[in-house]
């Protein structure tokens, strides 16, 4: 039996979408086209969260910049994406997307609608699990049809109690607006649209 860590992320991501194509199928049914999108963000934001949060339990030293730069890896395996880095500091790391092969999977198997929901809102979900104390910011996606994605990770200042504003997302006329402890104390909102909203 293969070992998940042997099998590049890509082919997990395609088996996902393919269950996640049916389950939001069954919950549009039931639903609405827009509660689905958001219960499935939903649970799709939960993961991808805990699976940062797992990653950065199997650091050799606290989470950031670096350490995220290092593990790029996991998302190009198998050559799934053509990124360039832009900056690299203690603080900061960007890079940007010319290719993206999880866009393309997405259209191929006529999830556009989704892809955005079941992979781009994946990684400032990601990083609230990886390192708290990163922010990312990007404007703009591939999957939404733009020449390339551009990620930029820098540090920002953690809020010392309570709770403060989480990530925002438009998912075809919804707003879900996500909270969560321990944000940071300045807010910071990313809209994302669907391309079908």
């Amino acid at each position: 039996m293969t070992g998940e860590a042997e099998v590049p992320l890509i082919a997990r991501r395609r088996i996902e979408a393919e269950l996640i194509g049916y389950v939001y199928g069954a919950l549009k049914e039931e639903l609405g086209a827009d509660r689905a999108k958001v219960l499935i963000a939903r649970a799709i934001r939960n993961a991808a969260r805990d699976a940062g949060a797992a990653l950065a339990a199997q650091e050799s030293e606290m989470p950031g910049p670096r350490t995220l730069a290092a593990r790029q890896g996991i998302w190009a395996a198998g050559g799934a994406l053509d990124a360039r880095v832009l900056e690299l500091t203690d603080d900061s790391y960007a890079y940007e997307v010319v290719r993206c092969d999880y866009a393309t999977m997405y259209r191929e198997l006529g999830m556009e609608e989704l892809g955005l929901v079941a992979s781009c809102m994946r990684d400032a979900a990601f990083i609230e699990g990886y390192a708290p104390d990163l922010a990312l910011d990007r404007p703009e996606t591939i999957m939404e049809g733009h020449g390339k994605c551009v990620f930029r990770y820098r540090r920002v200042p953690i809020a010392k109690e309570g709770w403060a504003s989480g990530m925002e997302a438009d998912v075809s006329g919804w707003t879900v607006l996500w909270r969560r402890r321990w944000r940071p104390a300045k807010r910071r909102t990313a809209v994302w649209r669907c391309a079908d909203a």
